[in-house]
């Protein structure tokens, strides 16, 4: 190979090493900006996850303190309920004395 042609085969590589280069640059440039995207949609899910969390916390909160409140008042209603049928029973007995005598 001559001279001429080991200095044109040089400057090819040179070229085509800078060609690689350059391109390597446009495509880290553009991952850059994909990576920067995929953060941004990252964060506006996390936010929005937030947001979900904190109803679904305040909805259970109101959920239990219905349910907390419904169970109270069953209980008041089973308690008037046992205090009425000791009040019949009791009642029973009485009549049932009367009725032996």
């Amino acid at each position: 190979m001559s001279a001429r042609e080991q200095a044109a085969s040089k400057e090819d590589l040179k070229l085509f090493k800078e060609e690689i280069v350059h391109e390597f640059h446009v495509v880290s440039e553009g991952l850059g900006d994909q990576i920067k995207l995929v953060a941004e949609g990252h964060s506006v899910l996390v936010e929005r996850l937030d947001r979900i969390e904190k109803e679904n916390e305040r909805q259970h909160l109101e959920t239990r303190s219905l349910i907390k409140l419904s169970f109270s008042e069953l209980d008041r209603r089973l308690s008037t309920l046992e205090s009425e049928v000791k009040d019949l029973q009791e009642w029973r007995k009485h009549v049932e004395s009367r009725h032996q005598v």
